[in-house]
């Protein structure tokens, strides 16, 4: 008897949540963009404006600041408006704030400009990610967020491949053409998002699926007073600080301090990128088997040795090897919280929950540029920011094992207390 080939097909990728899926992928193509391809384009820019690390990573810090607050805001609203227009309208603004940030002709208008990309990117990925959570079983996100997420991997492959030849041919300036492109790729994936977002599951399809009762009493309170939500916002902040050193600091590092040449750093970040595809659907697809936080915890640990590769070893056979796990963890927190936005509310309130967590990420992206910087600038060297990313990824791993304590306790509570005699 033949083995029934569809079998293997999972359910939802004969529905439209396929759809959602594929279009989410694009937006996190899109607005990852626009925090990656700092890795490389920060050091033109420091040139072209002849700043110093502090004044440069100030654009940085624009950007998450206002990334954090549009999408707190955008995840709230979205819970009780739907995103399909707010995330539409954004990726259209982001096409604009991004040509506009590549013809700046002065540094003010670069951060002008970075900060309007930070506005647009966040009101467009977070309403965009916690979309999807209403068109997957609990058991399935995992999968589904880690398959959206390698947008962004894709976005780290793209800059390893637009920006090295631009760099060749344009020199210092090549930051400006590089957004240029970014722009017409926005436009591009907003045209796609007109035609195929839809704000949820229609009634015919098998998704589980929290009804969505938006209204004067729907604004997600019950986001704001979750522990759980909290616990994993904690984490994220984590992770933000993490990414924050890393993609402010990784292209300037391994190119102005240790004379590597843009071509290998655009290699080994392209190979970064190849590497978090596939680790961002492992790492989410480990969440729904493992659970949420032992899966947090695998993930920081790995990261602290990246990092603390960079830091205690800066050669060249230390920086691929931190590379290589950086490109196994570099999308993975990002992954489990889009899966874990919905677990602990209702589904419908995902875009709030996962708009929280993208605070905390984007106030500890926020933060450790601002610290690395004059840390950096006094001492010479951005080897202490690799040391302080380690002792961040090590806290955020106490907290992920913290969570798995905590929920495989409530669970054998839960269990007891069912099976205990009335």
């Amino acid at each position: 008897m033949a083995f029934p080939v569809a079998a293997l097909i999972p359910q939802w990728a004969r529905t439209y949540a396929a759809v959602i899926l594929a279009v989410t992928l694009a937006v996190n193509l899109i607005t990852s963009f626009s925090l990656y391809v700092q890795a490389l384009t920060i050091p033109g820019m420091k040139n072209s404006f002849e700043l110093s690390y502090t004044t440069v990573f100030v654009l940085v810090v624009a950007l998450s600041i206002s990334r954090v607050i549009s999408g707190l805001l955008s995840g709230a609203a979205a819970s009780r408006y739907g995103g399909r227009w707010m995330v539409i309208a954004s990726i259209f603004a982001q096409a604009v704030s991004m040509a506009l940030l590549g013809w700046s002709p002065n540094y003010w208008v670069a951060l002008v400009a970075m900060i309007i990309v930070g506005v647009s990117s966040g009101a467009a990925l977070t309403p965009m990610m916690g979309m999807l959570a209403p068109w997957f079983q609990v058991n399935g996100r995992g999968m589904a967020a880690g398959i959206a997420a390698s947008g962004g991997s894709l976005a780290i492959i793209f800059t390893g491949i637009i920006v090295p030849p631009l760099t060749g041919v344009f020199g210092d300036e090549a930051w400006r053409y590089t957004w240029y492109v970014l722009a017409v790729t926005s436009v591009l994936i907003g045209i796609v998002c007109v035609g195929f977002i839809r704000e949820s599951p229609s009634a015919g399809i098998a998704a589980q699926r929290t009804p969505a009762r938006r209204g004067p009493a729907s604004w997600p309170v019950q986001v704001y007073t979750n522990p759980f939500v909290w616990l994993i916002t904690g984490m994220a902040f984590c992770s933000g600080f993490i990414h924050g050193i890393f993609t402010a600091s990784y292209g300037a590092y391994l190119e102005v301090e240790h004379g590597i040449d843009v071509a290998v750093v655009g290699a080994l970040f392209m190979t970064i990128g190849v590497l978090s595809i596939g680790s961002g659907v492992g790492s989410g697809a480990l969440s729904d088997k493992v659970g949420r936080g032992m899966a947090f915890g695998a993930t920081f640990l790995i990261e602290a040795v990246c990092h603390a590769l960079f830091w205690l070893m800066p050669e060249p056979i230390f920086f691929i090897i931190a590379s290589v796990l950086a490109g196994f963890a570099l999308r993975s927190t990002y992954t489990i919280c889009a899966a874990a936005a919905g677990d602990y509310v209702p589904a419908f309130m995902a875009p709030a929950s996962f708009g929280l967590m993208g605070m905390g990420a984007g106030i500890g992206s926020t933060i450790s540029p601002a610290i690395s910087g004059p840390i950096a600038d006094a001492t010479g060297t951005l080897q202490w920011s690799f040391a302080m990313a380690s002792g961040f990824a090590l806290i955020g791993a106490t907290l992920g094992f913290a969570l798995h304590w905590i929920t495989r306790n409530r669970r054998a509570d839960a269990t007891g207390s069912a099976a205990s005699p009335a």
